[in-house]
Formats: C-alpha cells, structure tokens, sequence
C-alpha cells in the first residue's frame, strides 16, 4: 500500500514536470509579442474560477487538469506544427493526447538503430549531451563518439522528418558568426530521459568491421541476449526450487535412458547433442595433483556421413525445438542457427561474437569448405584461434573466435563387405578438407544402414502420431532449466547461492583413456601382415575430446557434486564408449569391437 502510494507520487510529479515543458514550448508567455496570448489565459483561468494575477507555467502545471489544459491549448496554440512527445502527453497537429508517445519512439529508434548501428548510437550520444549545436559541431561529437568521421545529415532528417524528435532553427550568433544567423539542431527536451534510459543499454555496442557485423549485433545478439535473460529471470522466480530438487537427481545415466526410451539405439546422437550444450559452459578441467587447469569442456561437434541418416534431428531439432511439437532441449538464447547463411558472412558476423561462448548450428557444413579461401578461417574458427579475413570491398579487423560449432557434414561415405553379408562397411571419406573437421571436433559417423533405416522410421512414425512429443514435454523442460541454471552459475550470470566449479579429472580417469586407446592401437591390423607398421589411424586429440566428453558429462552433477565436480562412472564410460565407436570407424572397423568393449568394461 506505501510502496503503491509513493509510486503514484512519484508519477504525479513526472507529469507535472512534462507538463512544464509542455507550457513553456506551446504557451510561449514569456516572449513580448504574446500579450494577446497571455490575455486569453488570463481570461480562461477567470473562466475556470482559478486565480490569474501573476500566473507562470510552473503554477499552471499544477493546478490544471487534463482537461483544463487540453482547452487551454485548444484556445491559445494556433501553430499545428508544434510537437511534443513525451511519457504522458502528446501533441501533434494542434491536439493534446492523454497519453505518452515513449513506446512507440522507442520501437522507432530500436529500428532507427538496427539500421544505422553504432553511426546512430554515436549521433543519439552526441546530441544527448549537448542543448544545441550546428550540423558542424554535431559531426564533430557523433565523429568523436564513434572513432572516424561520419556525416549525421540524413539520420538528423530521418529523426526530424520521420522520428519528430529532432527540430532545427536559425539563431542569431553576434559573437561567433559576425551578426550572422546560422542553423542550429536539438531534440526534444521531453524525450532526452527516455534516450539517456536507451542509452545506457547500449553503453557496449563493440567497434566493429563491417555492416553485416553490426546488423548481426543489433538483431540477433541483442535478441539472443534477451531470450536468454527473459529465460533465466522466469526459472529462477518461477522454477528455482523445482530446478534445483531435479538437479540433485539429475545424471548423465539419466539423460542416456530419457533418450534410450524415445530414440532406441539410435539414442547416443541426442545424447552427444546435450553434452555439447553442457560444454558451452567452458567450465576449466583441473588436473588431481596440482589443481592446475588441462583445458576447458567446450568442443565442436560433428556429425558426418550419409544425408538423411538423421543428423539434423540431433543438432537442430532437438536443441532448438521444432515446428512438429518436438520442443526444444537446449540453451535459450545461446544458439545461432545458420541456415542459408555462406562462410563469408559468418566470418563477418563472427566478430559481433567475440567474448562470447555461444553454439553455431550447421546443417550443411561441408559446402562452406567449397568457397574460395574460406577452408583456412574456417580451421581457425573451430581451433577458437584469431581470424583475419579481408577481401576487395572490405576489411575485417582481427578478432578471436570463442565460441563453438555443431555441424552437418554431408560427405560420401564409400563402402566395401569385408565378409560377404553387407553387415561391415569400411568407410572411405574422399574428401581433402574433411580432416580439418575430423581433428578439430568431436565426431560421429552416420552410415544409413538398413537397421538404422528401420530406427530413423519408426522413430518417424512416432513423431507424426505425436507420441514422441508428449513424452518429452515435461522431461525437455526440466533439463533444459537445469542446463540453462548450470550454464548462468558457470558464466557468472548468477551467483544467488552457488559459485562456478571445476571439474576435477583424477588420476583413475587419464589411466582409463589412455589404456583404451593402448588396447585399440594393439588391435588394429591384429592377425594382418608385418601389423606392427599398420598407420594408427587418429591423432592424440581424440584422447583430449574424450575427456572433453567425460567432463561435459560430469557437469550434469552440478547441484550434487561438493565445490568440485568429480567425473562419474557413467559419464567416463560414455566417453569410453565413443573413442572406442571413433577409432574403430577411422581404422576402417579393423578390429573386434565388441572384444575391445569387453576388455574396458563397457557398455
């Protein structure tokens, strides 16, 4: 009741200080040639019983009502080419409105700003902090404010012609123009609180190289930034507790089955999907002994082989929702989707993104590598390395590429029986630009096998009959508020009652990685000729993206790990479980599989 009465206060006086403005600009009672003008205020205010004698606009502002002062400027205001936008009042073609024009300015300079970028937020700055000034000295401040000259003429007219909330008019300068009159621009005294209010959201707008690069900052994120934050507000007013009651429960195990249930064997693509968006917390992997940091949990993700053999489900519909009801299981906000878009823009675009950690969706990623000069930026952007790129019309300042991929890579996997049946396939990937993906990102191969077929079809069929969708509405939720919790705690978004962690990678689990790969390197080539000179197949950096795996997947134990995240059983076995499905693929399925299985103990 106080709180509602002094907010009522305090928005009283806002009025009656617009209404200030108001006066002075349409009653004008204060120039000499306005007796007529002041005689008929006079004569209203007798009319209305109010007191006349000695009667200024700030008196007048507090004693008229709405009403009063509507018939007031209908009796005095003869100019229909006055304006005034304010909060609560606005006049336009000789008649006051009861109601403010801020909203819909507001609209108008987000689009005003979406369009000029930085150039519009430098000449809103400029003009923001002076009364006025000529079109010279406004260059002078916008150029000062964005770093390089620009010309504010056309946005001026666009905000006077179109906006209405910038007027210009000729002054006498005795002093400083010889006894000249020049011309002068401002803004409307009624609308400064609410640019100022804009512009202090705007304060980190980055320099940036290009338009694409700015329009990318301006539409998307900003709209990414706000989803997220919407997002993250709403679960922690709203689902905090039941977020944080399911996290205490919630395990990589637990995920595995969710998905088991929906896709069948067909699950580990879904479940790779998720762990990526788990890593896009870039939380530090400390080592036992020291405590010294190995390397973070963010990677790349790649799903390669055969079109349609159910790769864009993983990536895309599943994370990001999908128009048949499949609802989204991913981070709000924290996906940029490209579809359509070509590499060189995305290397333009790509600067908007500097310092932050979000997840570029792919869904055709090998044709990028089929532009001119585009393969060498684009092996650095997954590296998360400094990208310079310039071409005829344009230049690209350089900038550090920080956040992450999960791709498509639609690419011909050539196939041979080793044993007459059809069962065994040894895949061929005649591609030159192919090993750029295969060492830099966590990869999976997809060969359209008839028992996948059968799992992609029923799967399918579920999907069209709705079922999959009613069992993952109340699951999808609850993982991605947890998901969306764990990635705010880790990113310093919020800190209500928890600190980011570690993850602490002991002894035990290095061992397990590297006897893996010990017993699959022995394997490979095992009963073939001189198999002691058999190429090993994969670089060291499969070991690191497999315990890159491991520890995305011991995050989902946030809020039931002690203030260090230990890795679980589980999560390495998952991990165990990929190396082993990674380097049987690349070696050409050279080895016994389920042997190896066997030997490590997994699944």
């Amino acid at each position: 009741m106080i709180r509602d009465a002094m907010d009522a206060m305090n928005e009283e006086e806002e009025k009656r200080k617009e209404r200030i403005i108001l006066l002075r600009r349409l009653l004008g009672v204060k120039r000499p040639e306005n007796y007529t003008q002041r005689v008929k205020i006079i004569r209203y205010l007798e009319q209305e019983g109010l007191p006349s004698r000695d009667m200024d606009v700030e008196t007048l502002a507090s004693i008229l009502r709405d009403e009063q002062l509507e018939s007031l400027l209908m009796l005095t205001c003869t100019n229909s080419n006055m304006v005034f936008k304010g909060k609560y009042y606005t006049f336009t073609d000789g008649i006051l409105q009861h109601k403010g024009s801020w909203d819909t300015i507001r609209k108008e300079l987000i689009n005003f700003l979406n369009t000029h970028g930085r150039k519009g937020y430098a000449l809103l700055k400029a003009i923001l902090e002076i009364d006025t000034d000529t079109l010279t000295g406004i260059m002078a401040k916008a150029s000062e404010v964005y770093g390089e000259r620009i010309n504010p003429l056309n946005m001026l007219l666009e905000l006077r012609d179109g906006l209405r909330i910038v007027y210009n008019t000729s002054i006498d300068a005795v002093q400083k123009n010889g006894g000249r009159r020049m011309m002068v621009w401002g803004i409307l005294e009624e609308v400064r609180p609410l640019i100022r209010e804009m512009l202090v959201d705007l304060t980190n707008i980055p320099r940036l190289s290009t338009r694409d690069a700015y329009m990318e900052f301006e539409h998307e994120v900003r709209r990414m930034d706000e989803e997220f934050k919407t997002y993250l507000t709403e679960l922690i007013e709203e689902r905090y507790e039941d977020t944080l009651r399911f996290g205490r429960d919630v395990t990589s195990e637990y995920i595995a089955r969710y998905l088991r249930e929906l896709f069948g064997s067909l699950y580990l693509d879904p479940l790779l999907a998720i762990a990526q968006q788990y890593s896009l917390t870039d939380s530090s992997v400390v080592g036992e002994k020291n405590h010294n940091k190995v390397m973070s949990t963010g990677f790349n993700l790649a799903l390669f082989g055969d079109p349609g053999s159910g790769k864009t489900f993983a990536i895309k519909d599943l994370i990001l929702g999908s128009e048949n009801g499949v609802p989204a299981h991913g981070l709000p906000g924290m996906n940029r989707y490209c579809g359509g878009m070509t590499p060189a823009k995305f290397i333009a675009i790509g600067e908007a993104y500097e310092g932050r950690s979000v997840n570029f969706i792919i869904t055709e990623f090998n044709d990028w590598f089929k532009y001119k000069g585009m393969v060498e930026p684009l092996k650095i952007a997954m590296e998360r390395g400094v990208i310079r790129y310039e071409t005829k019309s344009y230049s690209i300042r350089p900038y550090r590429f920080t956040s992450f991929f999960s791709v498509n890579y639609n690419t011909s996997v050539y196939s041979r029986s080793l044993y007459g049946n059809g069962d065994i396939y040894e895949p061929t990937i005649r591609d030159p630009n192919f090993r750029a993906v295969e060492d830099r990102m966590l990869c999976r191969l997809h060969i359209l096998t008839k028992d996948r077929y059968g799992e992609l079809a029923r799967r399918q069929s579920s999907l069209m009959k709705g079922t999959l969708q009613e069992r993952m509405a109340c699951i999808a939720a609850m993982i991605r508020d947890h998901l969306t919790l764990v990635y705010a705690i880790q990113r310093g978004y919020n800190n209500r009652d928890f600190k980011p962690k570690q993850i602490m990678v002991d002894d035990n689990v290095v061992d397990r990685i590297r006897d893996a790969v010990d017993v699959i390197i022995e394997c490979i080539g095992d009963g073939m000729h001189d198999s002691d000179r058999v190429r090993v197949p994969f670089s060291v950096r499969l070991e690191k993206k497999t315990l890159q795996l491991a520890s995305a997947l011991a995050l989902i134990r946030f809020f039931s790990s002690s203030d260090v995240i230990m890795i679980d059983e589980h999560s390495i076995s998952i991990a165990l479980r990929y190396l082993v499905e990674e380097a049987w693929i690349r070696s050409g399925y050279t080895f016994d599989i389920k042997s190896i299985t066997g030997i490590l103990s997994i699944e």
